[in-house]
């Protein structure tokens, strides 16, 4: 059981790990006037002056985020830092510190072009971007079955889910005040996606009901990988003589572009006394991949036995007999190429910003930020603090509270026309101690260089 155990979570983080779809912008500066990429988060916005990127680092966007972190897998046990599958750390502690269905996702996000013009009625931003991630959810089960090791209960491993995905992306946005409604500001950025990875790996059903004397399991599960020239290595089991996927092949692999995609963002915002109301749908499009390597179960696969007797030590024909058995559980058929689409990790938010009254220089603002992915459902609430004291020198500070916990972010902001800079994060703080929940374990960094004209 060790050996199968370790090849369906083999199987899984290698999904996770070829290639990871929605880089985050920095929240912190959503309210943030000298802030030239929020047009990202809300095509309505507009920004001051033209403006262009420098190559690769006009906006770059990195972060991880999810509901556990490293303190809830890295222990301390003596003078050694241990993994939590480590005899000496009590399952109860470790188990105690895991949720139910443990999230965990990453993102990258490249700006390799990017410009901004003041033109036809409004205001225009053309973008080229790389945009990477993936987000795998890992249930307490299978956390439990490696913690605790073959006992006489049942495990429900099902719905651990894997996706991840690598794309380029031409968008062109346009932005412009609703005339006929003083204070509305409407804006839609279209975006044309170049899909290169992709990865997905489904596991609809894997129970296993070990009792003193009879083993019941099921198996239903799916992998696919969308690599333009990757084809599985297969092999034939000596015993059962069934072909299965036993590896990946490489050589052949060429990264280029594998498919389509289209995508679109709507916005708007109204002004209205001293507050500003915004709203926008982000992302909403779907990937397609042409070229995918699928294997399967190809349904639900089943096994039970109340033959098997295996004594301390024996490693002869009994144990080879279950193993052979129990193969159809992890042995998957290579199914070919096929193509394949995943829609991309929409996004809705909605804010409302307050300017001061007694200093116009200062305002605050509160967002709420909410996933429309159906497996990897999150939302959060940001309230910041914006304050420009003169022009060129911007700060923010922000709070935020939600499905991964809470955290606060940080922005600066630096120059106006002729050169601009900004750095911060929208989780500044990490969560170094299990006890100090609801801090989050997320991490990010924004960085951005620009030249207004």
């Amino acid at each position: 059981m060790n050996s199968i155990n370790r090849k369906l979570i083999a199987l899984s983080l290698a999904a996770a790990s070829v290639m990871g779809v929605s880089a985050q912008e920095a929240a912190t500066g959503y309210f943030m006037d000298n802030y030239n990429m929020k047009w990202q988060m809300n095509p309505a916005f507009g920004n001051r002056h033209n403006y262009v990127g420098m190559p690769a680092l006009g906006n770059l966007n990195v972060g991880v985020n999810g509901n556990i972190g490293p303190t809830d897998l890295i222990y301390t046990s003596g003078n050694k830092t241990v993994l939590f599958t480590n005899p000496n750390i009590p399952a109860q502690e470790v188990l105690g510190n895991l949720k139910e269905v443990n999230r965990i996702s990453e993102n990258v996000g490249i700006g390799v072009l990017q410009g901004g013009f003041k033109a036809f009625g409004g205001y225009n931003n053309i973008a080229i971007n790389i945009k990477e991630s993936s987000s795998f959810a890992l249930p307490k089960s299978i956390f439990s079955l490696l913690k605790e090791g073959i006992g006489n209960r049942e495990y429900d491993i099902k719905d651990l889910h894997v996706k991840a995905a690598a794309y380029a992306e031409i968008a062109l946005n346009h932005s412009r005040d609703i005339v006929q409604v003083p204070g509305l500001r409407a804006g839609v950025s279209l975006k044309f996606l170049l899909p290169v990875g992709f990865a997905e790996a489904d596991f609809n059903d894997l129970t296993l009901t070990l009792g003193k004397n009879n083993w019941q399991a099921k198996a239903n599960a799916r992998l696919r990988v969308g690599l333009d020239g990757l084809k599985y290595d297969t092999k034939v089991n000596d015993r059962t003589h069934n072909r299965y996927v036993s590896g990946v092949n490489t050589d052949d692999i060429k990264f280029g572009i594998n498919g389509f995609g289209f995508g679109v963002d709507l916005g708007a915002s109204y002004e209205w006394q001293d507050f500003n109301f915004s709203l926008a749908f982000t992302d909403l499009g779907i990937l397609n991949f042409s070229k995918v390597q699928e294997a399967s179960t190809n349904g639900t696969r089943s096994f039970e036995t109340a033959n098997h007797v295996i004594g301390v030590g024996d490693h002869g024909d009994s144990w080879d007999k279950l193993v052979d058995d129990l193969s159809p559980l992890y042995e998957l058929e290579d199914n070919g190429t096929i193509s394949s689409s995943m829609a991309l990790l929409g996004k809705f938010r909605a804010g409302v910003d307050y300017k001061f009254p007694y200093y116009d220089k200062l305002h605050f603002g509160l967002m709420n930020t909410t996933s429309l992915s159906s497996m990897f459902p999150s939302t959060e609430f940001r309230l910041s603090a914006n304050v420009e004291p003169v022009k060129g020198v911007a700060a923010s500070l922000s709070a935020a509270a939600g499905t991964y916990g809470a955290n606060y972010g940080v922005l600066l902001c630096l120059g106006n026309k002729g050169f601009n800079f900004l750095i911060g994060m929208d989780y500044a703080a990490l969560k170094f101690d299990k006890n100090s929940y609801p801090l989050t374990s997320n991490f990010d960094v924004h960085l951005g260089i620009n030249f207004p004209f």
